[in-house]
């Protein structure tokens, strides 16, 4: 395909702009990862132990975050925005948050510690000397409030003392109880709740902040219409960005290959990026908040799902064309095959992570499969089934990739054996998919594992053919079938066999020494013009379906023969050797070995018949298996 200069320009301005943008981002977050551990003033550990412990941390965190965050509304930079949100995540830390999901937890636990700081700044902050010290402590009430600090008992955080889950559903009605009490705070604000929804990172000006509508500040899902928009529109920007990426790199490399691996790679380092962005620059709030880590954790798997899926598809290609296989061969499909299965495997496994983030009880539906499991193995059989019909053709191999071979009333070269499907190319070219669970259970033929290809014909000569000139016929075909420099005369068997309506039928069989069709074909056609020609040199016809009628006068049966068929037969009675039922074993006796077979005038007539055997056997089983089964024989 032929790119026009200005598709080119295009994508060579996306890429810019793209890399200016990941510049951009990339810049704030390294900038604030790197200033989080700058130390301002004496470090001093949070203790959960007890409820004291837990009471003493919230009150100093709470003055300490007071201070930084007077300190930011000062001098808005990296460092002090920096020092604001490490101690807003420790005033989260003392908060139980496990009921919450995970990709939930920093709007949640914001929101609650916003709440408390508003309801201990109008009500007092609790004293810590009040509560108990003691490390096995029962839970602590926090006197004129609902809240309670109780020890949790189980997961990562069991044996210590936080806020109880309760308090986040508690703290906003609280709140409203006390709201009309006025906020006790050294820095001018009235409520924290609204103040800290308001604020922004250091990388957007305070002077922008205020040249905003007073439309555009109203509140909308707990977040100012402004900053939603601006969500928004750096969401569009960044996915219009990706998607010419996405353009330029199938462009450039094609839906397959390494460079395939960078449009999913690039969506998950970007949408990180707005992430952080958003999170600590426009600093994003209430439900609008919870709205957008979900988009973000189902774009975040979905495109890392997508990644790993490439990757392993990616990587056996590579593997088969850098190791020399065959890229239609047995090994080539099975280790796609593998590649495929461990891909969907891991895609699904990183999906279940982000449903489980998402507060979807994955694992616990994982865990209780096994009360629905016969439900589920019904549903999935078919699957499962062509999933293990598709191991078993590989670890058998009745067939390889390449073969031809004949299923049914269908023959076709097998393309691929795939999870769910074998792929054939029939005859006429069409494509046969044949579910793998039937295809294993099919009598499959395989003509690719045939030493040698069967010739097998039955040619039929006219009745008024003579004995003698039969025997010519049988004698010049084998004679010219042992000459044929392609047949192999250990296989030749030219035989008359019947003696049919409107012919004597011979039934010519030998093997071909080929492997190949049209070879096969070409063998096939030089044996039945010789044959043609032996058969009319030697006088005689091929026969073919019809009736001749002859008329003349009946002269009848011929007395005198019948008469002597009547006294023999008479004769037989008298004595007591009618042969009816069957022959008296003295005469079988008599009578056996008395032809000459070979005929008089063969050259194998002074032959005896074990001597003949051993001449030209095919023998219907192994020599050790017929000793075998004479021995099981009964005695």
């Amino acid at each position: 395909m032929v790119e026009s200069d200005g598709e080119v320009r295009t994508f060579g301005y996306a890429n810019w702009m793209l890399a200016a943008c990941i510049l951009l981002l990339g810049w704030i977050p390294i900038r604030a990862i790197a200033q989080e551990g700058v130390e301002s003033g004496e470090f001093v550990a949070i203790l959960t132990d007890s409820p004291r412990d837990t009471i003493a941390a919230f009150d100093r965190l709470s003055r300490e975050f007071e201070d930084a965050f007077g300190a930011y509304l000062e001098k808005r930079d990296i460092e002090h925005a920096a020092r604001v949100e490490l101690l807003a995540e420790q005033v989260e830390s003392l908060i139980d948050l496990s009921a919450v999901p995970q990709a939930s937890r920093r709007k949640v636990g914001g929101e609650t510690a916003a709440y408390l700081l508003d309801i201990f700044g109008r009500i007092g902050f609790p004293k810590a000397e009040a509560a108990p010290a003691d490390v096995d402590a029962g839970n602590f009430a926090i006197r004129g409030t609902p809240f309670r600090v109780v020890k949790v008992k189980d997961g990562e955080r069991q044996g210590e003392f936080l806020f109880s889950r309760e308090t986040i559903r508690l703290a906003p009605r609280f709140l409203r109880v006390v709201g009309n009490t006025p906020l006790r705070s050294g820095l001018p604000i009235d409520s924290w709740s609204d103040e800290l929804r308001l604020v922004t990172g250091p990388m957007i000006p305070a002077a922008l902040v205020e040249s905003i509508p007073d439309s555009l500040k109203r509140t909308a899902l707990g977040v100012p219409i402004w900053k939603a928009v601006a969500v928004v529109v750096c969401s569009i920007v960044a996915g219009i960005l990706l998607f010419a990426l996405h353009r330029f790199l199938r462009r450039a490399g094609g839906r397959a290959g390494w460079t395939a691996i960078l449009t999913p790679l690039a969506i998950v380092f970007v949408v990180a990026l707005l992430q952080r962005f958003f999170a600590f620059q426009i600093n994003i709030t209430g439900d609008f908040s919870q709205y957008v880590d979900v988009v973000r954790v189902v774009v975040l798997h979905v495109a890392s799902a997508w990644a790993f899926w490439l990757l392993c598809v990616v990587a056996v290609e590579a593997t088969v064309g850098g190791s020399g296989l065959s890229g239609r061969g047995i090994d080539a499909s099975l280790l796609r095959l593998v590649a495929r299965i461990v891909g969907v495997v891991g895609g699904i496994v990183i999906l279940a992570h982000g449903a489980q983030l998402l507060g979807l009880p994955v694992y616990s539906i994982v865990a209780g499969l096994g009360i629905g499991g016969l439900a589920v193995a019904l549903a999935v059989r078919p699957t499962l089934e062509n999933l293990i019909s598709g191991f078993i053709l590989y670890l058998d191999r009745p067939i390889r990739v390449g073969d031809f071979c004949t299923f049914g009333d269908q023959s076709g070269t097998v393309e691929s054996i795939g999870v769910r499907s074998t792929q054939i190319r029939a005859l006429d070219r069409t494509r046969i998919s044949i579910p793998n669970s039937q295809f294993a259970d099919m009598q499959i033929i395989n003509w690719a594992h045939c030493d040698q290809m069967m010739v097998r014909h039955v040619i039929g000569l006219r009745y008024e053919t003579e004995s003698d000139q039969l025997r010519y016929v049988l004698a010049k075909i084998r004679e010219m079938l042992h000459g044929h420099p392609r047949i192999d005369d250990e296989t030749i068997r030219v035989r008359l066999v019947e003696f049919a309506d409107s012919s004597l039928n011979i039934e010519i069989r030998v093997y071909a020494r080929t492997r190949e069709w049209n070879d096969y074909y070409a063998i096939r056609e030089d044996l039945l013009l010789r044959i043609k020609e032996i058969v009319e040199t030697s006088g005689t016809g091929f026969a073919f379906p019809s009736q001749t009628l002859y008329l003349g006068r009946d002269e009848g049966l011929d007395a005198g023969l019948g008469e002597k068929s009547r006294r023999a037969v008479a004769e037989w009675r008298r004595k007591g050797r009618l042969p009816f039922p069957q022959f008296h074993p003295e005469m079988a006796k008599q009578l056996s070995d008395r032809l000459d077979y070979p005929p008089r005038g063969s050259p194998d007539y002074q032959l005896g018949a074990d001597e003949m055997t051993e001449q030209k056997e095919e023998r219907l089983s192994s020599p050790a298996e017929e000793d075998a089964g004479e021995k099981d024989q009964p005695r």
